[in-house]
């Protein structure tokens, strides 16, 4: 009996794991790589196979804003991070309160990725990037399609 209430409880926490989005220390992996379902889930990574897309733009109306949109087959979670390659990363993304997502701060950089705020499926997500420096970022993104699955190294298209 008490094995069963142990798988049981070990299950309950598998199922939930993250629901309110990825912790900052995904932002020290440079892959972004959900560990927390890589060593305790058992789940598999892959590589995006255009499944997934990240795209940026200028927001129309709005200078120094970059629209940042991840689209794709439905996931659950996700981890969008910007770096500014050979430099501290100087801009932020803009997550209201209310969002669906929160930000995230890594490292000495505070805003410098964003995450799920819950685990309903969705296929599309819209986020707001300030550039506040030369504009030369690149964007990265992980998704959780499944709590036995997540796909790394989706990088702006």
């Amino acid at each position: 009996m008490m094995t069963m209430c142990g798988v049981a409880a070990l299950l309950a926490v598998g199922v939930t794991a993250y629901p309110t989005g990825a912790p900052s220390s995904v932002c020290d992996d440079p892959f972004m790589e959900p560990t927390y379902h890589r060593d305790y889930l058992n789940a598999t990574g892959y590589n995006n196979t255009n499944q997934y897309t990240l795209r940026s733009s200028p927001a129309e109306g709005r200078p120094g804003i970059v629209e940042v949109t991840l689209t794709g087959a439905p996931f659950k979670g996700f981890v969008v991070r910007a770096s500014t390659p050979g430099e501290n990363n100087e801009g932020e993304f803009i997550v209201d309160e209310d969002s669906q997502f929160h930000a995230l701060h890594c490292s000495s950089n505070e805003n410098a990725a964003v995450t799920h705020s819950s685990p309903e499926f969705k296929s599309s997500v819209k986020l707001l990037w300030r550039d506040n420096n030369s504009g030369n970022h690149v964007f990265q993104a992980t998704v959780v399609p499944t709590i036995e699955t997540y796909v790394i190294n989706i990088f702006e298209s």
